[in-house]
C-alpha cells in the first residue's frame, strides 16, 4: 500500500503533510492522537533501515527527527515516541506518536488501539493538524 501511494498526496489512509529530503510525512486518518504521523522512506522500496547505505540511513534519521521536532513545536506533547515497525506493512516508515499529560496510558506504553482506530478527528481537524505541522517546519 505504501509504495503505490507515495508521491500521490492524500488518500483514504492519510493526509500528506510534507516532504523531507528522503521521506514523505503523513497524518494517519485513523489517528486517536493529535499530531500522530508517519514518516515514510520515499526513495525506493526498502523494508529495514539496515538496508540503507550509511548516509541514506543518516538522512532518514534526520527526517524522522525533523518530524518529531515539528510535532513538538505544533502540539507541545509531554513526550514523543518513535516506532519503526513494518510488521504489517514492510516498507520503511516510522510512527511519530506524541504523548500528552491526559494520555490514556500515561507513564507506560500505548496499546495500538490507543494510537489508531475508528476516526475521532474530522477532516477539518486533520487538515488543521497538517497545517500546524507545516507551520512548525514540515
Amino acid at each position: 500500500m505504501i509504495c503505490d501511494a507515495l508521491g500521490h498526496g492524500d488518500n483514504d489512509y492519510w493526509i500528506h503533510v510534507g516532504d523531507g529530503p528522503c521521506t514523505e510525512v503523513h497524518l494517519d486518518r485513523s489517528s486517536q492522537i493529535a499530531g500522530y504521523c508517519l514518516v515514510v522512506w520515499r526513495l525506493g522500496h526498502v523494508a529495514e533501515p539496515t538496508q540503507l547505505e550509511p548516509e541514506a540511513a543518516s538522512a532518514y534519521g534526520r527526517d524522522v527527527l525533523a518530524a518529531g521536532r515539528a510535532v513538538i513545536a505544533a502540539f507541545d506533547p509531554v513526550k514523543v515516541n518513535y516506532f519503526t515497525l513494518g510488521n504489517t506493512v514492510p516498507h520503511l516508515h516510522t510512527h511519530i506518536v506524541p504523548r500528552y499529560a491526559d494520555d490514556p496510558m500515561a507513564g507506560g506504553p500505548l496499546t495500538w488501539d490507543k494510537v489508531v482506530g475508528p476516526p475521532v478527528f474530522t477532516e477539518q481537524a486533520l487538515r488543521d493538524q497538517a497545517a500546524a505541522l507545516r507551520q512548525a517546519g514540515l
